[in-house]
């Protein structure tokens, strides 16, 4: 479901999560399941070395140090910016979905990986099937090659509709005033993390793309998050870092877009909870809020 209302780089410093993965009695670090989640999300940042690396999040050991407790989860976003131009260039809207991301986690007592390859990108945003997209899917499984097959968890795609949880608000500010609009209204919250930016415009013009302005703006609020993974971490793969995608089509308005957590949770696990309606509502009132004069 795509939802339009009027009313309605870049690494983490690796200081603050040594910081905050050492929060006193929360700390899980020296549980052997966090330790296998460790292994396993290590090998795959080995592996994605060669990418640029666009944030490294702790979901459990943020959310630790909230007071929230939930299973390990770790997920690694990295990037290249020709993949990324080049699936823009046929779908600016994809730009909500990328770049590539690998989550590490622990589910019913076993570690795990997940990554959605990018049939997901064709079901969510109607994309036919071509070397972009062939490109994109080469790019990611080699980096998860390393990861044993009983250990991974292919994302399963058969839940996702075109359109399907994505929110999208009309600005009433230029693409410059927008984007800052919502870092302070982001930042003002208090339990917010600011994890960075991607300037795709920007990125396509080294290739020699002319791409409409399109900015990728990447955070969090790790204690509510914890709260919403606590019985449904595979959702850290594409949440919890709130992913929200500013974009002005060419001679029109500007967009806001995000995900709509009960969405995701459906998605992911064919059930959503209260938490996710919590969060869903609370980012429709921030994120609109910031960009609609009227607050609402």
């Amino acid at each position: 479901m795509r939802r339009s209302t009027k009313s309605t780089r870049y690494l983490v410093p690796f200081i603050l999560l040594a910081l905050l993965g050492s929060c006193g009695g929360q700390d899980p670090a020296g549980d052997d399941l966090y330790r296998a989640v460790d292994d396993l999300y290590d090998s795959v940042l080995t592996r994605a070395g060669t990418y640029q690396i666009i944030a490294e999040i702790d979901h459990s050991r943020l959310a630790a140090a909230e007071g929230e407790v939930m299973p390990p989860a770790r997920v690694l976003i990295f990037s290249d910016s020709a993949v990324n131009t080049s699936i823009l260039q046929r779908e600016p809207l994809a730009g909500l979905d990328l770049p590539f991301r690998v989550l590490a986690y622990a589910e019913e007592g076993s570690p795990t990986i997940t990554y959605a390859t990018a049939d997901f990108l064709q079901r969510r945003h109607t994309m036919e099937n071509g070397p972009h997209l062939q490109r994109y899917d080469e790019m990611l499984l080699q980096t998860v090659s390393v990861v044993p097959g009983d250990v991974t968890f292919e994302f399963d795609t058969t839940l996702v509709g075109e359109g399907e949880g994505i929110v999208a608000l009309d600005s009433e500010y230029g693409f410059d005033q927008t984007i800052e609009r919502l870092k302070s209204a982001i930042l003002a919250e208090g339990d917010a993390v600011w994890f960075g930016e991607i300037d795709y415009q920007q990125e396509a013009v080294t290739h020699g793309v002319d791409l409409p302005r399109l900015t990728l703006l990447l955070w969090g609020a790790p204690g509510p998050g914890g709260k919403a993974m606590r019985d449904y971490p595979r959702m850290g793969l594409d949440a919890f870092c709130q992913k929200t995608l500013v974009y002005q089509p060419p001679g029109k308005g500007v967009q806001v877009l995000f995900n709509e957590m009960t969405a995701f949770a459906e998605m992911h696990y064919g059930e959503s909870a209260l938490p996710h309606k919590i969060i869903s509502r609370r980012m429709l009132k921030l994120l609109g809020g910031a960009v609609i004069q009227d607050g609402d």
